[in-house]
């Protein structure tokens, strides 16, 4: 009898908790046509104009403050769908309806050999507000064929590890790859052609973000 009222009873009442939960997911999942909208939205794309814009000025500041020469510049635009989950009694779903964040990594070469190359970039990070936060403090001592400080990645070809080719990485929803020039369409053409491949990833910029609720948007982070 126990076992019958407990079938009645219980398993009916798990059947709808799984049905409500799985409608509740899939309600408050953000589709990937609404994403792409907020993504593409005026909004998003100013704020994501403003965190290329600041990328492309570390870029630069590397350029013009040390031997090194741009050949190959590489953003990646990309955005995350709000998502829903629900386990046994349970329900979660992210804080926002989408996410926008931007990436890049710049591609050099330089005249001077490696170690000369590393010694100026050092010497211009002791200078101050330089924004190149490498220092003679993090010279490459255990780490011969990198640096890494404040979000900045540097790594250059090594005699017998050279670089390998840009990889994307992982994503959600890809909204924008952009490669300049495309011409360089490898970093092994620009071995070839100059030499030693030096390769900078900046930190990534979250620029936009919907949160849940009555729209409102945060477009600097």
């Amino acid at each position: 009898m126990n076992a019958l009222l407990v079938r009645w009873v219980w398993w009916p009442l798990l059947v709808a908790f799984v049905v409500v939960a799985r409608v509740w997911t899939f309600l408050s999942s953000t589709s990937r046509r609404r994403a792409r909208r907020l993504a593409g939205s005026d909004a998003a794309r100013q704020a994501g104009r403003a965190a290329e814009a600041r990328l492309r000025a570390i870029v630069g500041t590397y350029v013009g403050s040390t031997p090194l020469e741009l050949r190959l510049l590489v953003v990646e635009d990309r955005y995350a769908r709000g998502w829903a989950d629900s386990g046994l009694f349970t329900l979660s779903r992210s804080s926002y309806r989408v996410s926008c964040e931007m990436r890049v990594t710049a591609y050099f070469s330089s005249p001077l050999s490696s170690a000369e190359t590393i010694a100026h970039i050092l010497d211009a990070g002791e200078r101050a507000l330089s924004g190149i936060p490498f220092t003679h403090d993090f010279a490459p001592r255990d780490s011969p064929g990198g640096l890494a400080h404040a979000g900045h990645i540097l790594a250059w070809d090594q005699p017998t590890i050279p670089l390998p080719e840009h990889a994307e990485a992982a994503h959600d929803c890809r909204f924008r790859l952009l490669w300049e020039p495309p011409t360089a369409s490898s970093v092994a053409s620009i071995r070839r052609r100059h030499g030693a491949v030096f390769a900078l990833t900046l930190p990534p910029v979250a620029y936009f973000r919907v949160p849940r609720g009555r729209g409102s948007r945060l477009t600097r982070t």
